[in-house]
């Protein structure tokens, strides 16, 4: 039997030890800013986290400003002691935890406004305020009147629940539920009315929402201590889809009243530009990210984690701001992803120029010609019609819209749009527009663009197949032309700005897989839409190969395909994914091993994770994605391409501007006579694209976390 040793300390030997311990130095206290990502914070607010050694009483600790006291009440959370610290000034402020009055830990903390910019540039203008056009779902109230030119308005706080019957209503009275109010049970097993909180404000110039089941009947006030019963201390931040030059502050958010997640207890975030359709521009939705999370988390305190979620253009919002800020999504599961907007430019602009082809070609085309030389599975996927259920690129607007500078969103006034005619210093609703502090301006004060076409042979395979013939072949390349910088249409080539390339290359325009998405987990999640909508499979399998390029691998990512009739997975599919992240999410906190933070996530990957397809009986076949073999998933779910792949384009698609090489018959099957020969090399007379080499100005990214000037300069943030 082992004997304990008990030792007793008298009151007057702890008083002794007390006055030696304030009398000597203080304790060493970690203090950090953990809202947001590199000591940043907004709006003169930050979220402080001060943890003490072992044996360190608490209410010792007292927190300066700047050399003043701080108005902050520090509370334990969050594994340490947690507080909210006001008054910042604009720029770096220092933060000191005293203990005892004696210095004992700092921190220096950037503060920014919180309607930005931060790091994205200087302002887009025009820009206009849509607060009292937005309407808040279900309860349809608005922010009202903008107060001021960054489009603030007040905060406004609704409740809605979710009835018996599976719809979300207004709730105007939380303190008296009507009947019919529905109670839903958590992932942390908890059961409690579904009542949902729903904060709608400005931030960045957005209209944000945050949505969170809170019942004031049982639950205490919200405050950064006091969790709600119902929050199982995660949170999801949604991103929209679409893809459009911003100019406004869009009309709709990613979406918070979400059933299936909030049911399950997660905290869900979003705001207008964070909706491709309304803002292209994936570093203002970043930094709305960064500002609406620290608003999230100055109110409830820190999750557990933050997931990425969301289809299309939200999806590629996620590939760009886990690669180019990461910290911020601690997870990513992106549906009907394409690796990013810049690289779709081009053939997504194609369907225009081919769809005028055919229809003024002397000879016309059966569809399975023009599918050959679009690409896609099928021609439609350009046009749409009757028959084909799903998005098209024409029909929906984004080509050539998204080289157009009249393809504005709703909320951009008519009267405030570029014309070249009427109004040449209006707003100029191009994607390339959108991002123009990363790329910067042409002496003629015009964003510098990257769509190119030079050298580009359109429906060289479909040729070389048989599909067309030699002649076809030869007067597709001679007449198609190109867009001039208006959207107009002209009978040259396009040709893009090799310096701003060079930049969108280095920056993280174009995804290459680097920076955040190395080692961020990652479930991509696709439905199998190629026969009917433009969400086409291939595009998973671009990322991948890019990943494979810069990292050796892609073990930090897994993809799940299913068939479906929707381009968004079904729920049962979005729950496997989302259980399997937070799966992952959990046993990567627990690795206290040694290691990289990559080599965490790769050894606590789940062993039953893996790449794979679905059939329609639900079984899943374990299976790499692959273009151009014969496997399972691509007997089930065949791959296809577009435009720029018939033209020889490597299938990771990340060449915006090929090198050029002169064109030589060997090349080409005997069919091509030296007239037609003849007539080709009239049509591309600097050559033809030679794959083999690098893009023009593709070059590997420079880093992370770059902060913008509007001229094509940027700086690293520290």
């Amino acid at each position: 039997m082992k004997t304990r040793h008990i030792t007793l300390i008298t009151a007057a030997s702890t008083v002794a030890l007390l006055a030696a311990c304030d009398s000597g130095p203080p304790p060493a206290l970690q203090v950090s800013s953990i809202a947001a990502p590199r000591n940043i914070a907004t709006g003169g607010d930050a979220l402080i986290k001060v943890v003490l050694p072992e044996g360190a009483s608490a209410d010792r600790v007292t927190l300066n400003v700047n050399g003043a006291p701080a108005q902050a009440t520090l509370k334990a959370g969050a594994g340490g002691l947690i507080a909210k610290v006001s008054g910042l000034k604009d720029g770096a402020n220092t933060i000191t935890a005293l203990y005892r009055d004696k210095e004992a830990g700092s921190v220096t903390v950037a503060n920014y406004s919180a309607a930005g910019p931060i790091f994205s540039g200087p302002h887009q203008t025009p820009f206009f305020c849509t607060t009292d056009t937005w309407k808040q779902p279900v309860t349809e109230a608005t922010l009202g009147k903008a107060v001021d030119a960054d489009c603030n308005a007040p905060t406004r706080v609704d409740y809605v629940y979710r009835s018996t019957e599976g719809k979300f209503k207004p709730l105007p009275d939380p303190k008296n539920l009507p009947a019919d109010v529905a109670s839903t049970t958590t992932t942390e097993n908890k059961t409690v009315k579904y009542i949902v909180r729903i904060e709608s404000g400005t931030a960045n110039r957005a209209i944000y929402q945050i949505a969170i089941l809170h019942d004031p009947n049982v639950d205490k006030p919200i405050d950064l201590w006091n969790r709600p019963a119902g929050w199982n201390g995660r949170l999801i931040y949604t991103y929209g889809g679409g893809y459009g030059a911003a100019f406004n502050q869009g009309a709709t958010t990613g979406g918070v009243h979400n059933d299936l997640l909030l049911k399950k207890g997660y905290a869900l975030a979003s705001s207008t530009l964070n909706v491709g359709r309304n803002n292209g521009n994936d570093i203002i939705s970043a930094e709305t990210t960064l500002v609406v999370r620290e608003k999230f988390m100055e109110t409830y305190g820190p999750p557990v984690h933050t997931i990425g979620w969301g289809a299309s253009g939200g999806a590629m919002q996620q590939h760009h701001i886990t690669q180019n800020y990461p910290g911020m999504l601690d997870g990513i599961l992106p549906s009907a992803a394409s690796p990013d907007a810049t690289t779709r430019i081009g053939f997504v602009t194609d369907c225009s120029l081919l769809n005028r082809y055919f229809d003024s070609a002397t000879g016309k085309y059966t569809e399975e010609q023009k599918t050959a030389i679009v690409g896609f599975a099928n021609w439609k996927a350009c046009t749409g019609g009757s028959d084909f259920k799903g998005s098209a690129w024409i029909k929906s607007g984004f080509s050539p819209g998204w080289v157009d500078p009249k393809f504005c969103a709703e909320g951009v006034p008519m009267s405030e749009r570029y014309d070249a005619v009427n109004n040449p210093k209006g707003a100029r609703c191009t994607t390339y527009e959108d991002m123009v502090n990363v790329v910067g301006r042409t002496p003629d004060g015009k964003a510098r663009r990257g769509i190119d076409s030079v050298g580009l042979q359109y429906g060289l395979q479909a040729y070389k197949d048989g599909k067309i013939t030699a002649a076809q072949f030869v007067d597709l390349n001679e007449k198609i032309g190109g867009f001039d910088i208006d959207a107009n249409w002209q009978p040259g080539r396009m040709v893009g700005d090799a310096g701003g390339l060079k930049l969108m290359y280095e920056t993280g325009r174009i995804n290459q897989g680097g920076g955040g998405l190395a080692y961020t987990p990652t479930i991509d999640l696709r439905t199998y839409t190629d026969p009917w909508d433009f969400h086409d499979r291939v595009r998973s399998i671009e990322t991948r190969l890019r990943m494979m390029k810069t990292n050796g691998d892609v073990n930090n990512r897994v993809w799940l395909l299913f068939p479906g009739d929707s381009p968004l997975p079904p729920d049962k599919y979005h729950e496997i994914g989302l259980a399997k992240m937070e799966e992952w999410l959990a046993k990567i906190s627990a690795d206290t091993g040694a290691g990289t933070y990559r080599e965490k996530v790769i050894r606590s990957k789940p062993a039953d994770l893996k790449d794979g397809c679905y059939d329609e009986e639900g079984t899943k076949t374990d299976e790499e994605p692959a273009y151009g073999v014969e496997n399972k998933c691509n007997t089930l779910f065949p791959p296809h391409g577009d435009s720029r792949m018939v033209a020889g384009s490597p299938v990771a698609n990340d060449i915006m501007k090929c090198q050029l090489k002169p064109i030589d018959a060997a090349d080409y099957p005997a069919s091509l006579t030296p007239a037609l020969l003849s007539r080709l090399k009239k049509a591309l007379p600097d050559g033809v694209c030679d794959w083999s080499q690098p893009g023009v100005g593709q070059t590997a990214q420079v880093g992370i976390w770059l902060q913008y000037d509007g001229k094509g300069g940027y700086t690293t943030m520290p």
